[in-house]
């Protein structure tokens, strides 16, 4: 289960308790997943989301004022995190609770989605406000190019695959998410800047895909299928790419990325663009990054 250690403590009482007490309402919630009735305890866990969501937004204006008192550099990329769980994470989750009627699905997916940013924030961005392991954000893009990222994105993507998606996360940090097919493609443009880009699908969304494209009941990922998958993603990235940069585009590389190499892509520094995307069969992550800039 979800629980708290003492190791995470970054050693601030208020920071501390708080993350506690997340960490034990998470507890109770997907204990009564797993181990209760849950149409009988339904509104015992719906309470206890709402109870979530407002300690956390508490929880941030205690952390931040705590940030600017000590002069942590860190601050402003440390805000924007908390900007996008409260801003664009958790509203998106509360629509899909919402429209689903509090649905179990639903709610496994804002516990899930809570319990993997908590714990990916807990033991890495806020273990960094003193000291204790280095930060992993760094300075990622405009709110204009990000908007028109978010733009693009839906697009090249209802073109491509034909599905419509809501935005989750405008960043995304590597929670576990179901079983992916993940594709990169690095590019070079003429001035000599490179870039990667990587897609990730949940193979429940690729599944519903292809059966629709493929007018087939059943779909299966195998030697006759693989090609077609893959020349659909690189397409989608070029599209995508020629959109997103004014500039002409060599494709450098190209290939399916195990599953453990994607999660891997989290563990140094995060990307300049992590979004997170979900659809009515699954979730969809576009991570893009800047691998070198010309001077």
């Amino acid at each position: 289960m979800f629980e708290w250690k003492d190791d995470y403590k970054i050693g601030v009482d208020i920071i501390d308790n708080a993350h506690k007490q997340l960490f034990s309402i998470v507890s109770r919630i997907l204990r009564n997943f797993t181990e209760a009735d849950f149409e009988r305890n339904k509104m015992t866990c719906v309470e206890a989301i709402k109870y979530f969501k407002n300690y956390t937004l508490k929880h941030f204006a205690e952390e931040e004022e705590y940030q600017l008192k000590i002069g942590y550099e860190g601050y402003s990329n440390h805000k924007k995190t908390h900007d996008n769980m409260r801003d664009v994470v958790v509203p998106a989750l509360e629509r899909e609770m919402t429209q689903s009627r509090y649905s179990r699905e639903s709610m496994e997916h804002f516990v899930g989605a809570c319990a993997g940013w908590l714990a990916a924030h807990v033991l890495i961005e806020d273990q960094a406000i003193t000291g204790k392991v280095s930060s992993k954000l760094k300075n990622s893009g405009d709110k204009e190019s990000l908007e028109m990222l978010e733009e693009i994105f839906k697009t090249i993507n209802n073109g491509s695959f034909h599905i419509t998606t809501t935005l989750v996360s405008e960043k995304y940090h590597g929670h576990k998410l179901g079983s992916l097919f993940c594709y990169r493609d690095k590019f070079k443009t003429e001035t000599g800047e490179e870039y990667t880009i990587v897609s990730a699908m949940e193979k429940t969304l690729l599944g519903s895909i292809m059966t629709t494209i493929l007018d087939k009941r059943i779909f299966e990922l195998d030697e006759i299928m693989a090609p077609m998958v893959k020349e659909m993603f690189k397409a989608f990235h070029k599209d995508f790419m020629l959109a997103f940069l004014p500039h002409t585009l060599e494709n450098t590389n190209t290939t399916v990325l195990p599953e453990h190499d994607f999660y891997a892509i989290f563990k140094d520094v995060y990307p300049d663009y992590s979004t997170l995307w979900r659809t009515d069969n699954g979730y969809i992550v576009l991570c893009i990054n800047k691998t070198k800039t010309v001077n």
